[in-house]
C-alpha cells in the first residue's frame, strides 16, 4: 500500500518535538564542555600554583646557603631580579584566585522535579520545556562571563611568570656584568617598554570577533574555549567584586 504525502509528512506537534531535542542537545553539548574548559583552566592555574611554590622553595633555599657563604650577593640584587620576584609573587597569587573563584551554575534542583512531575501529570510538559531550555541558555551565558574571567586570570598568570622569569635572567646578567645605575636604570625601561608591549599582545591576540554581522540566516555561537570578550569578561569581574563587597 502506497503512503499518501499527507500520512508521510509529520505532525506540527512532532516537529515541535524534533526541534525542542535538537536544541536541548545542542545545550547540554555546550554546557558540557563549558565545564570541561573551566575544569582545564582550574587544572592549569593549580599547577602553575605548585610550581611557583616549589620555585619559591628553591629560593629560599639557595639564599640561606649563599648567606652563609663569603660570597657577596648585593649585585644581584638590584631591580630587575626584585621584579621578578614580585611578579612571580603576583602570579602565584592570579593563581590561586583562578582555581577557587569558578562558580559554574546547571542543573535543576529538587523544586525544578516538582515542576516537571506536575507538568506530566497535567499534561503541560511543554511550559516545562520551554522554560528548561530558557534555562539552559541562562546558564550557558553564565558559565560563558565566568569562563571569560578565569581565562582572563590564567592569562594573566602565564604572562607574569613568563615575564618574571625574564627579569630574574636579566637581573643576574646585571650582576654579573656590574653594570652601572644610569644604564641600568636605562636598561629597566627598555626591557619593561618591550614587555609590557609583547604582553599586550598576546592577551589580546586569541579574541576575534566574529567575520561578519550576524543575520537572521545563522546564529553566533558561543565563544566556548575563552568565554566572552575581554570587556565583558571585566564587566563580569566588577561585578563580582561588587557583589562581594555587599555580602
Amino acid at each position: 500500500m502506497v503512503e499518501s504525502p499527507v500520512d508521510s509528512q509529520e505532525s506540527p506537534g512532532e516537529q515541535g518535538d524534533d526541534t525542542f531535542e535538537t536544541t536541548r542537545d545542542e545545550l547540554r553539548t555546550t554546557f558540557e564542555y563549558q565545564v570541561q574548559r573551566l575544569r582545564e583552566i582550574d587544572t592549569k592555574a593549580i599547577e602553575i600554583l605548585k610550581a611557583n611554590l616549589l620555585l619559591f622553595g628553591i629560593v629560599v633555599t639557595a639564599g640561606s646557603i649563599l648567606v652563609q657563604t663569603d660570597l657577596d650577593v648585593t649585585p644581584f640584587l638590584n631591580v630587575f631580579t626584585l621584579t621578578g620576584v614580585f611578579l612571580l609573587l603576583l602570579s602565584t597569587a592570579l593563581a590561586g584566585i583562578t582555581y577557587t573563584s569558578s562558580n559554574l551554575r546547571g542543573g535543576i534542583d529538587a523544586d525544578a522535579i516538582e515542576q516537571a512531575i506536575a507538568a506530566r501529570h497535567d499534561r503541560d510538559a511543554a511550559a516545562f520545556e520551554d522554560r528548561l531550555l530558557r534555562s539552559y541558555g541562562q546558564w550557558i551565558e553564565h558559565n560563558a562571563r565566568m569562563t571569560a574571567v578565569n581565562d582572563m586570570f590564567a592569562t594573566v598568570t602565564v604572562l607574569f611568570v613568563v615575564v618574571a622569569l625574564v627579569y630574574i635572567g636579566a637581573g643576574f646578567v646585571v650582576g654579573v656584568v656590574a653594570l652601572g645605575p644610569l644604564v641600568s636604570a636605562a636598561a629597566f625601561v627598555v626591557q619593561t617598554v618591550a614587555l609590557a608591549w609583547l604582553a599586550r599582545v598576546i592577551y589580546h591576540m586569541d579574541h576575534l570577533e566574529p567575520p561578519a554581522p550576524s543575520d537572521a540566516q545563522r546564529f553566533d555561537g558561543v565563544r566556548l574555549s575563552k568565554g566572552t570578550t575581554r570587556a565583558e569578561g571585566l564587566v563580569a569581574l566588577r561585578e563580582m567584586l561588587r557583589r562581594s563587597e555587599d555580602d
